[in-house]
């Protein structure tokens, strides 16, 4: 049986558990009630409140729980007896400080060889020229890069073509005007990425746990405090085909759905199987020396 997302998208929501199965009630409306064994995650996008038996049910089906703020994952409920793998904890600590590039060069790699698979499909489609050969030469240069600096160079010179050709996708209705991560007035194709890069975090984060990883441990991001230094790390390779490539096709088909939450949802499903895969190679990687390659779009 295929597993289902329940969103909790009423402000004051309340979980309980009624019978076995796990309800959502606002002002003693029940909005959706769902046996344990049919959910694989629950998200909690607004102000709302659970029992802990809900937390107790989660745990022992191994749903997750995972709490946003303003299209930003904030949290997440991990079982008592997680401890990830202290043997691939050592070892990923150990790569991070003797050798980051190994890692990071392929992150970034994957990151614009697949941001180029995006461009170059609309300059195949309709001949238009968006940059996607020089996109294709950045991300060979980065395979040659000696440092963190010199690959977050030609990540830097990437971005600035990429978004350069994404507005030229955009209906101009959108008023896009480049990638733009905060501030007041977002326009919709930047409200939605953020939404689509809150939701892929969610997956990747959910990936390297399951894997044993420490997603505080980056080799691209540098660690800080409370930053999931690793995930942002991950995420690099599945920005573009995942979130980006979705959006410019429901933007280009229809710009006004960009402003309606649960189009943007449904559009965004992402192949998971994909996304745990990548953090199981890169903990043979780390544990047996195998060589690390990043997800490649086609």
């Amino acid at each position: 049986m295929e597993k289902r997302i329940a969103f909790v998208k009423d402000w004051g929501a309340y979980l309980r558990v009624n019978k076995g199965r796990i309800e959502c009630v606002v002002k003693n409306d029940v909005k959706w009630s769902l046996s344990p064994a049919e959910v694989s995650s629950i998200i909690f996008l607004v102000n709302s409140s659970l029992s802990t038996e809900v937390i107790r049910l989660a745990n022992e089906f191994g749903i997750e729980l995972v709490f946003f703020h303003d299209s930003e994952p904030i949290a997440r409920v991990i079982t008592a007896k997680y401890g990830g793998s202290m043997k691939v904890w050592i070892k990923q600590i150990r790569e991070a400080k003797k050798n980051p590039e190994k890692y990071a060069k392929q992150f970034v790699y994957g990151k614009i060889h697949n941001q180029w698979v995006t461009i170059h499909y609309y300059e195949k489609k309709y001949g238009f020229k968006l940059g996607g050969d020089e996109l294709y030469g950045i991300a060979k240069e980065v395979l040659t890069a000696n440092n963190i600096e010199e690959i977050m160079v030609k990540e830097a010179e990437g971005a600035k073509i990429y978004w350069k050709g994404v507005k030229y996708l955009l209906p101009k209705e959108l008023g896009f005007k480049g990638r733009k991560k905060r501030g007041d007035n977002l326009d919709p194709f930047n409200k939605a990425l953020n939404i689509g890069y809150g939701m892929l975090r969610k997956s990747v984060w959910g990936a390297v746990i399951s894997a044993g990883l420490n997603p505080y441990i980056g080799f691209l991001h540098k660690f800080r405090s409370g930053r999931l230094s690793l995930v942002f790390d991950l995420m690099e390779e599945f920005r573009s085909p995942f979130v980006d490539r979705p959006l410019i096709g429901l933007a280009r088909e229809n710009y006004e759905k960009l402003k309606d939450l649960k189009v943007i949802y449904s559009t965004l499903v992402f192949d998971e199987d994909e996304i745990y895969t990548q953090a199981r190679r890169l903990v043979n990687s780390i544990l047996h020396g195998d060589e690390y390659r990043p997800f490649m779009a086609k």
